[in-house]
């Protein structure tokens, strides 16, 4: 299956995924990551029903604070 993630191609030997899959397969650990999949905002709740499909658009992202 071939998706981009953060804004570089992947391709990964794998049908299905869902971004708790993801986030594993790239050990991202950060509990106050941010996912987006195709331009909409996943909760963390639907990290385990949301799935990644062919030509998808994936973007993992790390708020800052502070300031």
């Amino acid at each position: 299956m071939k998706f981009i993630l953060n804004g570089y191609p992947e391709d990964f030997n794998a049908s299905t995924l869902t971004i708790q899959e993801l986030l594993e397969l790239n050990q991202e650990d950060d509990p106050a990551v941010i996912v987006e999949l195709n331009g909409r905002f996943i909760h963390r709740k639907n990290f385990l029903t949301s799935f990644v499909k062919e030509g998808d658009r994936v973007e993992l992202i790390h708020p800052s604070f502070g300031g």
